[in-house]
Order: C-alpha cells, then structure tokens, then sequence
C-alpha cells in the first residue's frame, strides 16, 4: 500500500480542487504531494476522518479550515479500509454493510423503523421548513382557496363583519398582508387564521369580551399567526407528504388544490406553545406599536382561562391555542416591559360596542 495513488486535494480554503498524490509510509501516516509541497497525515489521529462509498474513499483532517482528499483507486481504498479496520477504526458505509451481513432482518427492521420515524417526524418537520422559503404570494392563493372552499359552510353576520373591519383597519397589524376580517356566527368560543391574511372570528368569543382592548389583542394575536407565516407553516406540516409530492412534481398549483380540500384543517389547526408564544408577544408589541394598552392580551386570556373552567366543550379556541398559567404570566411580564404607550389611543369604542350589541 506504499505505492502513490492519485487523489483530488481541497485546501478548505477555496472550493478549487488540486491534483495529488497519496501513499501510505511505514510510519502509519499519509503522505500527500501537491502544488511540489508534501505534508503528512497521521492515520492514528483523532482529528483524521474517513467515509467510504462503493468507489470513492473521502479524507478529512485538521481541525479549521478541514483539508479533504478523494481517492478513487480501487486496491488504495481496499487496502486502507483493511487497515483501519484492524485498528478498530471503520466508517458508516463499513459500519452498515456488517450490520446488514450479520443480521439482515434485524437490519431490514431497522431501516423500516427509519423510514416510519423520517415520514412522521422528519417530513413534518422539512416541510414546515420549506414553507418560509416560498414566497408569501404563495400564502396569498393558499388563503384564498381555503376561504372560498370553507365559506359556504360558514354563517357570516356581514353587518359585523363590516364592523370588524373597520375595528381592525384602525391598527396595523400586518406588513406584508392585507387582513380581512370575517364574524360567523356561532357559539364557539373561537378564531382562527389563515394564511395571507383571512381572520375568521366567532361571535361565541366576540359576545363574551368586555372592553375593545380584548378585542384588539384577538386580532393582534391572530394577526401575528399569519404575519410570521404559522399557519402556512402548521398546513405544510400536516399535509407534508402531498406537499412533497407536489413540489417533486413542481406544481404548485396543486398545493393550493390539497389545501382547499382539507380547509375544514384550518379551524383546528392546532399550534405549539412556542407559535403561540411569539404570537402573544409579537401581538402586544403591535398593540402598543398602535397605541393600545398591550395589558387587553393579559385580559384576553384571563377571560379564555375563566370560560373554560364554565363551559370547556365550548371553549375550541384553546384546543388550537393550548392556554397555559406560563402564557398570562409572561403576557403579563410582557406587559409590564412595554408600558403604557405613548401614541394616542385609536377611537375603537363605538366598533367594538355595535360588535358586541351593547
């Protein structure tokens, strides 16, 4: 094995490959000939990495920048595996191939398992990834298509609606959507977001408010959702495998057909607590940003806490937005931080009074 062999040298400092020459001395270390210079690798390092596929053997060593070689001769990458191997030193690629030899239905057992964990939890987890790399007009048509496809089976009170709008016209709470409120009518205790900019509330939460504050922290809260794309990142984790498929397939026209036919997905569409977190905190910063008092969240969830000790079959709001003591007190916290604002107060009084039937 003391034969030099080509090779494929990265110095880690550019991306440009050099030719080279390796071979292996007694002394257990890799000599490496490039550029007329010479340097040696010792193969007992901890520092030296290697891997090996079928025909190419792939040498790392250094700590930064790591300096990498190729080699892609065959009796070379024999020779070398043998040896690390009897020094108790083998790669993935050697590591899976015994294990596969020894135990091939153990093995096939654990590659299912791997499978199984990647399709329920990696999937989820790259599709809600690749849901911030798309463009937000994506989110647009995805909010679109939901609407127009779950509309029929809402009870909409346009009167209200108009109400709502104006309500929610006087605070900005979107840089990026135009927000369009919607009142149903229906007992829930519950809201809901969609992507791009739909806000659906029930009048089951709206009759139960006592002051515009509550009401401005509701659209502040849901607002966020759509703001920081949570519910189009919530909708590509729960429709990962057809998103992917789509994508595969380059149509992004059929995201949107796959979302609006599981729509009825968005009503309970249930977030994390950290989701939830950043739209409780992020919503009070746009509260004070338009000069309302950012306590009205704090108000808010106490209200959503004392609902669901009455009437919990009611209260769906908080099967979608899991209410824990740890959100009022950092609501509360955050509160505190920001003060009182300094920005007039906008006349949000009579809206809220004609939302609320008083």
């Amino acid at each position: 094995m003391s034969g030099a062999v080509p090779a494929v040298y990265y110095d880690g400092l550019t991306s440009k490959p050099k030719e080279a020459m390796v071979s292996v001395r007694e002394t257990d270390s890799l000599e490496v000939e490039v550029d007329d210079g010479r340097f040696h690798w010792p193969l007992e390092h901890k520092g030296m990495r290697w891997e090996r596929t079928r025909d190419t053997l792939r040498l790392s060593f250094g700590d930064h920048p790591r300096k990498v070689l190729l080699i892609r001769d065959e009796l070379f990458i024999k020779s070398f595996v043998v040896r690390m191997q009897y020094a108790g030193r083998r790669g993935v690629y050697d590591r899976i191939v015994s294990v596969a030899r020894a135990g091939p239905f153990l093995f096939l057992i654990g590659v299912l398992a791997f499978l199984v964990l990647g399709y329920m939890y990696a999937l989820p987890w790259a599709a809600e990834r690749i849901a911030l790399l798309l463009p937000r007009s994506v989110d647009v048509e995805l909010g679109e298509a939901s609407f127009n496809s779950m509309a029929m089976g809402l009870e909409v009170d346009t009167m209200r609606t108009e109400a709502l709008q104006r309500f929610g016209d006087q605070l900005v709470l979107s840089d990026h959507y135009q927000l369009r409120y919607h009142v149903v009518t229906e007992d829930q205790v519950n809201a809901f977001a969609m992507p791009g900019g739909h806000i659906v509330v029930f009048t089951g939460i709206l009759d139960r408010m006592d002051d515009p504050g509550q009401l401005a922290a509701l659209l502040a809260h849901e607002a966020t959702h759509v703001e920081e794309r949570h519910s189009t990142r919530m909708l590509m984790r729960q429709l990962s495998s057809y998103i992917f498929l789509s994508l595969i397939l380059g149509d992004v026209n059929a995201i949107v057909a796959v979302v609006a036919q599981n729509a009825d997905n968005i009503r309970h569409m249930s977030y994390s607590r950290d989701l939830e977190s950043d739209a409780d905190g992020l919503g009070m910063d746009r509260m004070h940003a338009n000069g309302v008092d950012p306590k009205g969240m704090v108000r808010l969830l106490e209200l959503l806490e004392e609902e669901a000790g009455e009437i919990p079959e009611a209260v769906s709001f908080l099967l979608s937005h899991p209410l824990t003591t740890h959100r009022i007190e950092r609501a509360t916290d955050r509160a505190e931080e920001l003060g009182e604002p300094e920005l007039p107060t906008p006349e949000l009084t009579s809206d809220f009074d004609l939302l609320t039937g008083r």
